[in-house]
């Protein structure tokens, strides 16, 4: 039964136990559904349409129709090239929290996984949030650049890059050693070392470069190309690797090129002859956000953020202004990490000369 219909029968039964007949529907329209009735009526129009494929690679677009879309456009990147948005390190500094400081007089969409370069280590945004206008906030990260503490400058600037799905995933566990073996595992896979152990490794690699350049001509226009589509499915080889879900289409393509660099790294060097997954697999993957358990996570801004764990899935959902600003899936199934052992990393790191990082 839908949240409006629900609304509705209470609606009707409050009057007649007041002695009261229903007047007509309007009632219906003033009732505001749960944060987990949004994510239920969201996921309750998901559509999948037909794949584009280039490579390892095959994106499904995902419509959904007559959703709510809430009142926030304005990206980090935006916000940072305005100059409304500043982000430094807290004093004292700390690896896994940040100061966001905000002149805009409009709220920012900031998306977990997107990654920041300076100050005294390279991070990524810990969950998606809403920051209010006008905030000053401390907010989580993770470090991406675990060999080094020494401030390259005064604040922190968008990389405009999204960490790979993998990376991403041991964010959302809110795993920090977790993080440092994705990222250990990607640039061994992908044969772009960092004498720091840092994530822009990939980005700065002239070879992963020029192996990601034939999937972003085949498919840099994607979401305008699928008229609609408000997110994507993102399969590689034979695997559904992540899903980005959006309420507003606009807020979708503006984030496009950096969430198709994250799948684009994620299918190069990767894949098999193998049939990508069909649309009713898909489909099915995605009904698991119905059944997925929610639990309410801490945000430093706007809005309520759920956690989500179902079958196959696991992943996050923010909700804003009456509706679901971004919902991030990831398979559950995971390569085995690249073991990284920090106390080694650090005693090899002393030997050369270079500062300890410190304890957390």
């Amino acid at each position: 039964m839908s949240v409006k219909v629900m609304c509705t029968i209470a609606v009707a039964l409050a009057l007649v136990g007041a002695g009261l007949r229903p007047g007509p529907a309007a009632p219906e329209e003033r009732c505001v559904p749960a944060p987990g009735g949004t994510i239920d009526e969201f996921a309750g129009r998901l559509r999948v349409g037909p794949p584009k494929k280039h490579g390892h690679l095959t994106l499904y677009p995902i419509f959904a129709d007559d959703v709510t879309v809430p009142d926030v456009d304005l990206t980090l990147d935006e916000a940072m090239d305005r100059g409304s948005i500043e982000i430094r390190e807290l004093k004292p500094a700390e690896v896994n929290r940040v100061r966001l400081v905000s002149t805009a007089k409009e709220p920012i969409f900031v998306m977990g996984g997107e990654m920041l370069t300076g100050a005294k280590q390279d991070r990524i945004m810990g969950d998606d949030m809403i920051v209010p206008p006008g905030a000053d906030l401390t907010v989580p990260v993770f470090c991406v650049e675990h060999g080094r503490w020494v401030a390259k400058s005064d604040s922190l600037k968008s990389a405009a890059f999204v960490a790979t799905s993998e990376v991403r995933k041991a964010r959302a566990a809110a795993d920090q050693g977790a993080v440092w073996n994705q990222v250990a595992a990607e640039q061994e896979r992908l044969e772009a070392p960092s004498e720091s152990g840092a994530l822009r490794s990939i980005q700065d690699s002239e070879e992963v470069q020029e192996r990601m350049r034939p999937y972003r001509r085949a498919l840099s226009h994607f979401p305008r190309d699928i008229g609609k589509a408000r997110g994507v499915v993102a399969c590689v080889g034979d695997e559904i690797v992540a899903a980005d879900l959006f309420g507003s289409r606009a807020l979708f393509m503006q984030l496009w090129p950096r969430l198709l660099d994250s799948y684009v790294v994620d299918a190069v060097g990767r894949g098999s002859g193998a049939a990508a997954p069909d649309a009713v697999r898909v489909r099915r993957w995605l009904e698991g956000v119905g059944r997925a358990e929610r639990e309410v996570k801490k945000t430093p801004g706007n809005g309520t953020l759920y956690r989500l764990s179902g079958d196959g899935l696991v992943g996050s959902a923010l909700i804003y202004d009456g509706g679901v600003v971004h919902m991030e899936l990831f398979a559950k199934e995971t390569a085995e990490p690249v073991p990284f052992n920090r106390l080694e990393f650090r005693r090899e790191r002393l030997e050369e000369g270079q500062q300890e990082l410190p304890e957390r």
